[in-house]
């Protein structure tokens, strides 16, 4: 986690992640996640200078939804479009992490390439599409909303997992979400030295073991 302090006080409660951290987070490479946030190609509008190397927490989840989308091998040039097309429907420089777009992604897509019949684009519609309901859709139940539009925190693993992210806790780091520690030092605790059980863990930490298993699990996912 990277935190000036002439950058930190503007941005208290919008999560600060480094570009390593957030490479781990999204787990990219990080000259992919470089490329995705430079200016030249940039989709996601920065809230910070370039030169800071870091990103905050709506950022982050803007590029959860770019990484899904290119995992399946959607082209950056209609995810660009989508994004600016969702970007004046809902009037928001964050339009994947909005929760209408969880009803509406199907017609943004549908309405951005309907006046072309090229078949590439047809195919590239049948392929957003799929993307849409079978991948994307289900990381809703991961986001969490103020409202109809914010979101306030991101649950990698779902509520029952116990992990979050929010942005408002310890600059967005990943955390158990009832005590508030942070995930990496319960990972670490467990597994420094030769190894020690998670019941010893639960107890140095005074968490329940259920949040060393849940933070064992969340940052082994990482590695995968």
């Amino acid at each position: 986690m990277v935190a000036s302090k002439t950058s930190t006080a503007p941005h208290l409660g919008a999560g600060l992640y480094s570009m390593a951290d957030a490479a781990r987070l999204l787990r990219v490479h990080p000259s992919t996640l470089r490329h995705w946030v430079s200016e030249e190609s940039a989709i996601v509008p920065r809230h910070l200078p370039a030169d800071e190397h870091a990103i905050t927490f709506v950022e982050l989840m803007e590029l959860h939804f770019i990484k899904l989308f290119r995992g399946e091998g959607v082209s950056m040039q209609t995810i660009r479009r989508a994004s600016a097309a969702a970007t004046a429907k809902f009037s928001t420089s964050y339009p994947f992490s909005v929760k209408r777009f969880d009803t509406d992604g199907r017609t943004i897509f549908a309405t951005m390439m309907k006046d072309e019949s090229d078949t590439v684009l047809v195919e590239d519609l049948k392929s957003c599409q799929y993307v849409f309901d079978q991948i994307v859709k289900p990381f809703f139940r991961k986001l969490e909303f103020r409202g109809t539009q914010d979101v306030v925190r991101f649950w990698p693993m779902e509520k029952k997992g116990r992990v979050v992210l929010d942005p408002e806790r310890k600059f967005g780091k990943p955390i158990d979400a009832a005590s508030g520690v942070p995930t990496k030092a319960i990972y670490d605790a467990v597994f420094a030295g030769g190894g020690q059980s998670p019941r010893d863990v639960a107890r140095w930490l005074d968490i329940p073991i259920q949040a060393v298993e849940a933070a064992v699990a969340f940052e082994n996912s990482l590695l995968e």
